[in-house]
Protein backbone atom coordinates (compact mmCIF):
# COMPACT_ATOMS: atom_id res chain seq x y z
CA UNK A 1 0.00 0.00 0.00
CA UNK A 2 0.87 3.66 -1.24
CA UNK A 3 0.56 6.78 0.47
CA UNK A 4 -1.33 7.76 -2.70
CA UNK A 5 -4.09 3.85 -2.38
CA UNK A 6 -3.85 4.88 1.44
CA UNK A 7 -5.61 8.21 0.82
CA UNK A 8 -8.60 6.35 -1.19
CA UNK A 9 -11.48 4.13 0.57
CA UNK A 10 -10.68 0.56 -0.24
CA UNK A 11 -12.98 -2.91 0.52
CA UNK A 12 -11.31 -5.12 2.65
CA UNK A 13 -11.73 -9.11 2.93
CA UNK A 14 -9.19 -11.22 5.39
CA UNK A 15 -8.41 -14.57 3.48
CA UNK A 16 -6.07 -17.36 5.75
CA UNK A 17 -4.15 -19.78 4.34
CA UNK A 18 -2.78 -23.22 5.25
CA UNK A 19 1.39 -23.23 5.20
CA UNK A 20 2.81 -25.86 4.73
CA UNK A 21 5.79 -26.08 7.47
CA UNK A 22 8.38 -27.95 5.48
CA UNK A 23 8.15 -26.05 2.10
CA UNK A 24 6.86 -22.94 3.18
CA UNK A 25 4.41 -22.96 0.28
CA UNK A 26 0.61 -22.39 0.56
CA UNK A 27 -1.29 -25.43 0.35
CA UNK A 28 -5.19 -23.98 0.36
CA UNK A 29 -7.67 -21.83 1.76
CA UNK A 30 -9.29 -21.76 5.12
CA UNK A 31 -12.33 -22.09 4.35
CA UNK A 32 -15.24 -20.58 7.29
CA UNK A 33 -12.94 -18.21 8.72
CA UNK A 34 -15.19 -15.67 10.38
CA UNK A 35 -14.69 -12.31 9.27
CA UNK A 36 -13.46 -10.35 12.71
CA UNK A 37 -10.65 -11.19 15.40
CA UNK A 38 -7.44 -9.12 15.54
CA UNK A 39 -3.66 -8.67 15.29
CA UNK A 40 -1.54 -7.58 18.18
CA UNK A 41 2.09 -6.92 18.00
CA UNK A 42 3.96 -6.13 20.32
CA UNK A 43 7.42 -5.13 20.57
CA UNK A 44 8.62 -5.46 24.29
CA UNK A 45 7.09 -8.87 24.24
CA UNK A 46 9.70 -11.76 23.16
CA UNK A 47 7.26 -13.63 20.63
CA UNK A 48 5.84 -10.15 19.27
CA UNK A 49 2.71 -11.60 17.62
CA UNK A 50 -0.53 -13.13 18.63
CA UNK A 51 -3.73 -13.19 16.50
CA UNK A 52 -7.17 -14.58 17.28
CA UNK A 53 -9.56 -15.63 14.74
CA UNK A 54 -13.01 -17.85 14.62
CA UNK A 55 -13.55 -20.37 12.19
CA UNK A 56 -17.27 -21.70 11.98
CA UNK A 57 -17.14 -26.06 11.24
CA UNK A 58 -14.57 -28.31 13.12
CA UNK A 59 -11.43 -28.13 10.59
CA UNK A 60 -8.23 -28.44 12.01
CA UNK A 61 -4.84 -28.47 10.56
CA UNK A 62 -2.14 -30.59 11.59
CA UNK A 63 1.38 -29.21 11.33
CA UNK A 64 0.42 -26.51 9.04
CA UNK A 65 0.91 -23.05 9.79
CA UNK A 66 -2.18 -20.55 8.93
CA UNK A 67 -1.23 -17.03 7.03
CA UNK A 68 -3.35 -13.76 7.23
CA UNK A 69 -4.22 -12.22 4.15
CA UNK A 70 -6.05 -8.45 3.55
CA UNK A 71 -7.48 -8.79 -0.22
CA UNK A 72 -7.79 -5.28 -0.72
CA UNK A 73 -9.81 -3.15 -3.84
CA UNK A 74 -9.36 0.26 -3.84
CA UNK A 75 -11.37 2.98 -5.12
CA UNK A 76 -9.67 3.13 -8.59
CA UNK A 77 -10.50 -0.66 -9.02
CA UNK A 78 -7.26 -1.61 -8.65
CA UNK A 79 -6.36 -4.76 -5.75
CA UNK A 80 -3.27 -5.73 -3.75
CA UNK A 81 -3.09 -8.25 -1.51
CA UNK A 82 -1.05 -8.06 2.08
CA UNK A 83 0.07 -10.30 4.00
CA UNK A 84 -0.88 -10.00 7.59
CA UNK A 85 1.31 -12.61 9.58
CA UNK A 86 2.24 -15.94 9.20
CA UNK A 87 1.13 -18.08 12.54
CA UNK A 88 1.03 -21.36 14.71
CA UNK A 89 -2.59 -22.29 15.77
CA UNK A 90 -4.18 -23.33 18.83
CA UNK A 91 -7.86 -24.38 18.81
CA UNK A 92 -8.39 -25.85 22.51
CA UNK A 93 -12.04 -24.44 22.50
CA UNK A 94 -15.55 -25.27 20.72
CA UNK A 95 -18.77 -23.40 20.61
CA UNK A 96 -21.93 -25.07 20.07
CA UNK A 97 -25.62 -23.08 19.46
CA UNK A 98 -27.55 -25.95 18.05
CA UNK A 99 -26.29 -27.36 14.56
CA UNK A 100 -23.34 -24.49 14.46
CA UNK A 101 -20.07 -25.03 15.31
CA UNK A 102 -17.44 -22.34 16.21
CA UNK A 103 -13.87 -22.92 17.34
CA UNK A 104 -12.07 -19.73 18.14
CA UNK A 105 -8.35 -19.78 16.94
CA UNK A 106 -5.47 -18.23 18.99
CA UNK A 107 -2.78 -17.67 16.73
CA UNK A 108 1.19 -17.42 17.50
CA UNK A 109 3.89 -15.81 15.98
CA UNK A 110 6.66 -18.67 15.06
CA UNK A 111 9.17 -16.88 17.29
CA UNK A 112 6.94 -19.10 19.61
CA UNK A 113 8.65 -22.02 18.34
CA UNK A 114 11.59 -21.14 19.79
CA UNK A 115 9.97 -19.99 23.15
CA UNK A 116 8.94 -23.74 23.26
CA UNK A 117 12.01 -25.21 23.18
CA UNK A 118 14.37 -25.97 25.55
CA UNK A 119 18.27 -27.49 25.28
CA UNK A 120 18.53 -30.76 27.79
CA UNK A 121 21.69 -29.85 28.59
CA UNK A 122 24.06 -26.75 29.04
CA UNK A 123 24.98 -24.90 25.80
CA UNK A 124 28.16 -23.26 25.66
CA UNK A 125 29.23 -20.64 23.12
CA UNK A 126 33.23 -20.48 22.49
CA UNK A 127 35.41 -17.25 23.37
CA UNK A 128 35.80 -15.69 19.66
CA UNK A 129 32.49 -16.97 18.05
CA UNK A 130 29.83 -14.32 16.62
CA UNK A 131 27.12 -14.22 18.70
CA UNK A 132 24.72 -13.17 15.80
CA UNK A 133 26.22 -16.53 13.81
CA UNK A 134 25.22 -18.77 17.02
CA UNK A 135 21.86 -16.45 17.81
CA UNK A 136 21.53 -17.18 13.08
CA UNK A 137 22.69 -21.63 14.41
CA UNK A 138 20.00 -21.60 16.83
CA UNK A 139 16.83 -20.22 14.74
CA UNK A 140 17.27 -22.14 11.38
CA UNK A 141 18.04 -25.53 14.03
CA UNK A 142 14.53 -25.55 14.72
CA UNK A 143 13.37 -25.18 10.95
CA UNK A 144 12.78 -21.11 10.77
CA UNK A 145 14.38 -19.22 7.84
CA UNK A 146 16.33 -16.14 9.06
CA UNK A 147 16.66 -13.31 5.94
CA UNK A 148 19.54 -12.05 4.87
CA UNK A 149 21.55 -9.48 7.43
CA UNK A 150 24.74 -7.57 7.92
CA UNK A 151 27.70 -9.15 9.40
CA UNK A 152 28.70 -8.96 12.71
CA UNK A 153 32.32 -7.52 13.69
CA UNK A 154 31.63 -8.79 17.59
CA UNK A 155 33.30 -11.50 18.93
CA UNK A 156 32.77 -12.99 22.41
CA UNK A 157 35.65 -12.21 24.92
CA UNK A 158 35.00 -15.54 27.17
CA UNK A 159 33.07 -18.73 26.65
CA UNK A 160 29.56 -17.95 27.84
CA UNK A 161 27.53 -20.70 28.72
CA UNK A 162 24.06 -21.34 29.12
CA UNK A 163 21.68 -23.66 31.07
CA UNK A 164 24.22 -24.35 33.97
CA UNK A 165 22.55 -24.14 36.55
CA UNK A 166 19.07 -23.22 34.90
CA UNK A 167 17.44 -25.25 32.53
CA UNK A 168 14.84 -23.30 32.08
CA UNK A 169 16.92 -20.96 29.57
CA UNK A 170 14.75 -21.34 26.00
CA UNK A 171 16.21 -20.96 22.70
CA UNK A 172 14.64 -17.89 22.00
CA UNK A 173 15.96 -16.65 25.42
CA UNK A 174 19.59 -17.26 24.52
CA UNK A 175 19.52 -16.27 21.20
CA UNK A 176 17.73 -13.28 21.70
CA UNK A 177 20.64 -12.66 24.52
CA UNK A 178 23.55 -13.39 22.29
CA UNK A 179 21.94 -10.72 19.64
CA UNK A 180 22.08 -8.30 22.95
CA UNK A 181 25.69 -8.88 23.39
CA UNK A 182 26.42 -7.61 19.65
CA UNK A 183 24.45 -4.33 19.89
CA UNK A 184 21.54 -6.17 17.88
CA UNK A 185 17.67 -5.94 18.26
CA UNK A 186 16.18 -8.79 19.11
CA UNK A 187 14.50 -11.52 17.49
CA UNK A 188 11.33 -10.76 15.39
CA UNK A 189 9.33 -11.81 12.08
CA UNK A 190 8.08 -10.95 8.90
CA UNK A 191 4.72 -11.45 7.61
CA UNK A 192 5.79 -14.78 6.29
CA UNK A 193 7.13 -15.98 9.25
CA UNK A 194 11.13 -15.27 8.49
CA UNK A 195 13.12 -14.10 11.21
CA UNK A 196 14.98 -10.62 11.14
CA UNK A 197 17.90 -10.12 12.14
CA UNK A 198 19.75 -6.50 12.52
CA UNK A 199 21.80 -4.13 14.13
CA UNK A 200 20.09 -1.87 17.08
CA UNK A 201 19.97 1.92 15.69
CA UNK A 202 18.35 4.42 18.24
CA UNK A 203 15.28 5.36 16.83
CA UNK A 204 16.23 8.56 16.39
CA UNK A 205 18.37 7.87 13.55
CA UNK A 206 16.29 5.78 12.10
CA UNK A 207 14.56 7.05 8.90
CA UNK A 208 10.59 7.38 9.17
CA UNK A 209 8.63 4.99 6.73
CA UNK A 210 5.58 6.60 6.86
CA UNK A 211 4.10 10.21 7.60
CA UNK A 212 0.82 10.98 8.53
CA UNK A 213 -0.33 14.70 7.88
CA UNK A 214 -3.12 16.37 8.93
CA UNK A 215 -5.60 16.83 5.81
CA UNK A 216 -8.77 15.02 4.32
CA UNK A 217 -6.05 12.30 3.74
CA UNK A 218 -4.86 11.88 6.91
CA UNK A 219 -6.49 8.63 7.83
CA UNK A 220 -5.43 8.94 11.83
CA UNK A 221 -8.23 9.74 13.75
CA UNK A 222 -8.67 12.57 15.98
CA UNK A 223 -9.31 10.23 18.86
CA UNK A 224 -5.51 10.26 20.35
CA UNK A 225 -4.17 10.20 23.93
CA UNK A 226 -1.48 11.87 24.51
CA UNK A 227 0.71 11.05 27.56
CA UNK A 228 3.88 12.11 29.44
CA UNK A 229 5.32 9.39 32.66
CA UNK A 230 8.15 11.34 33.78
CA UNK A 231 8.27 10.99 37.59
CA UNK A 232 10.36 7.67 37.41
CA UNK A 233 12.45 8.58 34.42
CA UNK A 234 16.11 7.68 34.79
CA UNK A 235 18.35 10.46 34.31
CA UNK A 236 21.28 8.53 35.17
CA UNK A 237 22.20 4.47 33.20
CA UNK A 238 25.15 2.89 34.66
CA UNK A 239 25.97 0.07 32.12
CA UNK A 240 28.72 -2.60 33.52
CA UNK A 241 30.11 -5.45 31.21
CA UNK A 242 31.99 -8.25 33.20
CA UNK A 243 34.05 -10.85 32.41
CA UNK A 244 36.18 -13.46 34.50
CA UNK A 245 39.26 -11.01 34.09
CA UNK A 246 37.90 -7.51 34.64
CA UNK A 247 34.80 -5.11 34.93
CA UNK A 248 34.36 -1.88 32.32
CA UNK A 249 31.81 0.45 33.66
CA UNK A 250 29.72 2.81 31.67
CA UNK A 251 27.91 5.98 33.11
CA UNK A 252 25.76 8.63 31.41
CA UNK A 253 23.85 11.62 33.42
CA UNK A 254 21.28 14.08 32.15
CA UNK A 255 22.09 17.16 33.36
CA UNK A 256 20.86 19.10 30.50
CA UNK A 257 18.79 22.36 32.30
CA UNK A 258 16.26 21.98 29.26
CA UNK A 259 15.34 18.25 30.29
CA UNK A 260 12.22 17.91 32.15
CA UNK A 261 13.95 14.70 33.66
CA UNK A 262 17.62 15.93 33.95
CA UNK A 263 19.01 15.83 37.51
CA UNK A 264 18.92 19.25 38.40
CA UNK A 265 15.35 19.77 37.05
CA UNK A 266 14.56 17.00 39.11
CA UNK A 267 16.40 17.35 42.13
CA UNK A 268 17.20 14.06 42.81
CA UNK A 269 19.16 11.45 40.98
CA UNK A 270 17.24 8.24 39.35
CA UNK A 271 19.41 5.33 38.00
CA UNK A 272 18.70 2.21 35.80
CA UNK A 273 21.75 0.01 36.08
CA UNK A 274 21.95 -2.71 32.92
CA UNK A 275 24.32 -5.39 32.92
CA UNK A 276 26.45 -7.70 29.89
CA UNK A 277 27.92 -10.79 30.90
CA UNK A 278 30.71 -10.25 27.98
CA UNK A 279 33.45 -8.19 26.76
CA UNK A 280 34.73 -8.39 23.87
CA UNK A 281 37.88 -9.25 22.32
CA UNK A 282 40.46 -7.23 20.84
CA UNK A 283 39.62 -4.09 21.95
CA UNK A 284 41.76 -1.43 24.06
CA UNK A 285 40.46 -0.44 27.94
CA UNK A 286 39.51 3.04 26.22
CA UNK A 287 37.92 1.30 23.52
CA UNK A 288 36.40 -0.60 25.56
CA UNK A 289 35.43 2.32 28.28
CA UNK A 290 34.24 4.27 25.25
CA UNK A 291 32.04 1.14 24.15
CA UNK A 292 30.50 1.36 27.98
CA UNK A 293 29.63 5.00 28.01
CA UNK A 294 27.82 5.00 24.24
CA UNK A 295 25.85 2.64 25.49
CA UNK A 296 24.89 3.65 28.59
CA UNK A 297 24.43 7.51 26.69
CA UNK A 298 21.95 5.51 23.94
CA UNK A 299 19.99 3.67 27.05
CA UNK A 300 19.61 7.09 28.66
CA UNK A 301 18.02 8.21 25.31
CA UNK A 302 15.86 4.79 25.22
CA UNK A 303 14.33 5.80 28.76
CA UNK A 304 13.80 9.68 28.36
CA UNK A 305 11.82 8.35 24.68
CA UNK A 306 9.79 6.17 25.96
CA UNK A 307 7.72 8.76 28.83
CA UNK A 308 6.05 10.45 25.93
CA UNK A 309 3.39 8.00 24.48
CA UNK A 310 1.07 8.72 21.55
CA UNK A 311 -1.68 6.25 21.33
CA UNK A 312 -4.46 6.74 17.85
CA UNK A 313 -6.42 4.59 15.60
CA UNK A 314 -6.02 4.92 11.92
CA UNK A 315 -6.66 2.32 8.98
CA UNK A 316 -3.78 -0.08 8.71
CA UNK A 317 -0.51 1.32 6.13
CA UNK A 318 2.98 -0.69 6.08
CA UNK A 319 3.84 -0.04 9.04
CA UNK A 320 4.72 -2.23 11.98
CA UNK A 321 6.99 -2.48 15.55
CA UNK A 322 9.92 -1.21 15.41
CA UNK A 323 9.60 1.71 12.79
CA UNK A 324 9.56 4.85 12.98
CA UNK A 325 6.67 7.19 11.84
CA UNK A 326 6.25 11.13 11.41
CA UNK A 327 2.82 12.72 12.71
CA UNK A 328 2.15 16.15 12.06
CA UNK A 329 -1.21 16.87 13.74
CA UNK A 330 -0.93 20.40 14.82
CA UNK A 331 -4.84 21.14 15.95
CA UNK A 332 -3.91 17.76 18.13
CA UNK A 333 -0.50 19.57 19.22
CA UNK A 334 1.43 16.30 18.02
CA UNK A 335 4.21 16.84 16.07
CA UNK A 336 7.81 14.86 15.31
CA UNK A 337 9.17 11.36 14.66
CA UNK A 338 7.92 8.24 16.74
CA UNK A 339 8.94 4.52 17.13
CA UNK A 340 6.24 2.20 17.16
CA UNK A 341 5.83 0.20 20.50
CA UNK A 342 2.48 -1.63 19.90
CA UNK A 343 0.02 -2.57 17.06
CA UNK A 344 -3.57 -4.17 17.24
CA UNK A 345 -5.01 -4.40 14.09
CA UNK A 346 -9.26 -5.14 14.11
CA UNK A 347 -9.68 -7.61 10.80
CA UNK A 348 -12.34 -5.90 9.87
CA UNK A 349 -13.60 -3.67 6.75
CA UNK A 350 -10.97 -0.89 6.85
CA UNK A 351 -8.52 -2.50 9.43
CA UNK A 352 -8.75 -0.04 11.95
CA UNK A 353 -4.98 -0.04 13.50
CA UNK A 354 -4.60 0.99 16.96
CA UNK A 355 -1.04 2.45 16.98
CA UNK A 356 1.29 2.99 20.75
CA UNK A 357 4.16 5.32 19.68
CA UNK A 358 7.09 6.29 21.65
CA UNK A 359 8.63 9.54 20.67
CA UNK A 360 11.93 8.95 18.67
CA UNK A 361 13.21 13.05 18.91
Amino acid sequence: MDQRHHAMRFDTEIRVMRVDRNTGNETGIVHGIVQGGSIERNQDTTVTEQATLDLEGSSLFGTDLLRIWADITYADQTSESIPLGTYLWSADKRQTNGPATTIPLTLYGRLRELADDQYATPISIPAGSDPVAEAEKIITGNGLTVLPHPNSDYRVGATLTYGLTDQTDNKLAIANDLLTIAGWTTCRTDPYGHVILQPYTDPSRRKPSWTFTEGPTCRWTKQTTDERETFDTANQIITIYTSQEKEIIGTAKDTDPNSPTSIPNRGRVISKKYRYDDIPENQTDQQLQQMADQKAAELLATNQHAIHRVIGTHIIAPITIGDTITLNLPTQHITGTYAIRTQTITLKPGLPTQTELREAS
